[in-house]
């Protein structure tokens, strides 16, 4: 079956609005800086080398969440390169979640790592007051179309004085502390945020969907998501409008958008990938309906 994407009106069938953990898959982090600070403040480390160290930090930080399980990186990063061809990435992050069984993709960025200074002329004597400040910020995507869903921004700062019988140096250490306070910071502004969506997906009227096709057994894709295989009976989708894939070798796929605000039973009609005009009529004339785009419409009834 092709991959498609589903522009959903309620994102029900995501792993946000489940009860249980979300599984998530984390992306590396990027470095969006724009100037450093002075060289005796972290100006000798570089925003590239600290990003890279990103991806521990906040692994480190959702290992005190709860609901959240982060998936194996190496499988995430083998899915995203395909390790052993030539040609580079192979598929998109969202596929590469989906191959893992991903709900959501974390991503962060070093938004700014910077210095401010005051300078002080009293008595003969100078003092500069110092500060440095690295802020982050770190995004959920959903893993079905890639949506931002919540965002969380977090910041540590170090304020030192320097004189002139005084000079503060601030090493990586230090500097890596700061990037694992941000982050800290920035984690649960997430997960708040996820959990109040998945309440109110949660809140949201579902219905009842049974599927069958003319050529059962068929896959059935859903939310961008294989959900099983006809004849489907008693799925539950959120009210409201979806896009609804059905494939099986040798056979057209099928697509539709289809509003769901009561349960349904829908019958698919399958087209074999190679008939002749002839055949084709003939499918039509028996499914007596018409064809759209090359396909004859599907048949949605009403459950009793």
């Amino acid at each position: 079956m092709k991959t498609w994407k589903l522009w959903v009106a309620a994102l029900g069938l995501t792993g946000i609005a489940a009860a249980q953990p979300w599984k998530v898959a984390v992306l590396d982090f990027e470095d969006q800086t724009g100037q450093t600070p002075d060289a005796a403040l972290g100006g000798g480390i570089a925003p590239a080398q600290l990003a890279r160290k990103g991806v521990a930090v906040l692994a480190q930080a959702l290992a005190n969440e709860p609901r959240i399980v982060v998936v194996d990186r190496r499988d995430f990063l083998n899915q995203l390169t395909r390790a052993g061809t030539n040609e580079g990435p192979q598929v998109s992050a969202i596929r590469a979640a989906q191959l893992v069984g991903a709900d959501l993709i974390l991503r962060g960025a070093i938004q700014s790592f910077s210095s401010s200074k005051t300078a002080l002329r009293q008595g003969g004597h100078s003092v500069d007051l110092a500060t440095v400040t690295l802020r982050v910020a770190v995004e959920a995507l959903d893993a079905t179309d890639g949506a931002i869903v919540a965002v969380g921004t977090g910041s540590a700062s170090r304020s030192v004085r320097q004189t002139d019988q005084v000079q503060t140096v601030l090493g990586e250490a230090e500097v890596l502390t700061m990037l694992e306070e941000a982050v800290r910071a920035a984690v649960p502004q997430v997960t708040q945020s996820l959990t109040r969506r998945a309440e109110e997906l949660r809140q949201r009227p579902t219905v009842r969907v049974n599927i069958r096709t003319t050529a059962d057994p068929a896959l059935v894709e859903i939310d961008g998501v294989l959900v099983g295989t006809t004849p489907l009976e008693g799925h539950r989708v959120v009210a409201g409008d979806h896009t609804l894939t059905i494939g099986k070798a040798g056979y057209r796929d099928i697509r539709k958008r289809i509003r769901f605000d009561q349960d349904v039973q829908i019958v698919v009609p399958m087209l074999r990938a190679e008939l002749s005009a002839e055949e084709i009529k003939d499918v039509l004339d028996k499914a007596r309906v018409h064809a759209v785009i090359g396909e004859p419409a599907i048949t949605i009834l009403p459950l009793q």
